[in-house]
């Protein structure tokens, strides 16, 4: 009897779990994608110092003296120190070749810093980039926008995308004449946050404004546009009708 007992039990928890086991007679798998474009909060100056030497401790000694001037500039402008970071360092040497010899001697040496100056105050990018080059900062790598918070914005994202895929579900289920069912499975496929980047061309474009400038013709602040940043989100979402 114990036997016959045990040998019902495991065939109903099979038959259980075969149940459990089946799919839905009828899906739906839809994808679904929001995006959302959001004006940016943050501005990110590069700037760059670059000065030649006999040696290189002396053309490092150069860069660093700069530096110096225009990170208290940046300061000035109410920078936190957090917000001012070298993202590149280098010195190396610059080689003269003699062709009677065929020898190759070092003529000098560069050295060149970058810095990734951060602020809010994203309508007056320009404004940055003039101080920095007044205190002494060489060039420029251009200003990139972005978001101080993407996360924020990338949940309304997620919401429009889940939107976008219930209203495919359901316009699939009605051509079918069959009401939309619940949700089977939901996958989170990617998140993607754009940044807006204004290249500038610090050679062609300062000699031109500084001629501009002793002639007395040009407005003395740069003013550097920017675009919204896009923030999107894409689901994959699997329905039952």
């Amino acid at each position: 009897m114990m036997a016959c007992m045990t040998a019902m039990v495991l065939a109903l928890g099979m038959s259980t779990m075969a149940l459990a086991a089946e799919p839905a007679a009828n899906t739906i798998t839809v994808n679904g994608q929001g995006v959302v474009k959001v004006t940016p909060d943050v501005a990110t100056i590069h700037v760059t110092v670059e000065k030649t030497a006999k040696t290189a401790a002396q053309a490092q000694k150069d860069v660093n003296k700069e530096l110096t001037d225009v990170v208290a500039a940046m300061k000035a402008l109410g920078v936190t120190e957090e917000d001012i970071v070298t993202s590149h360092i280098s010195v190396y040497p610059s080689y003269q070749y003699d062709e009677e010899s065929g020898k190759r001697t070092v003529e000098n040496y560069r050295a060149y810093t970058s810095l990734s100056v951060s602020t809010n105050d994203v309508d007056n990018a320009g404004k940055y980039v003039d101080a920095a080059l007044n205190a002494g900062a060489t060039g420029t790598d251009g200003v990139s926008f972005s978001l101080e918070k993407p996360e924020t914005y990338y949940n309304q994202a997620l919401t429009e995308a889940v939107k976008a895929a219930q209203s495919s579900a359901a316009a699939i289920a009605q051509a079918y004449g069959k009401p939309l069912g619940q949700v089977v499975s939901v996958v989170e496929n990617s998140r993607n946050t754009s940044t807006s980047y204004k290249d500038m061309n610090y050679g062609v474009e300062e000699a031109m404004v500084m001629d501009a400038m002793a002639s007395g013709s040009a407005d003395r602040n740069t003013n550097i546009s920017y675009e919204d940043i896009e923030v999107s989100a894409s689901i994959t979402a699997v329905y039952g009708f």
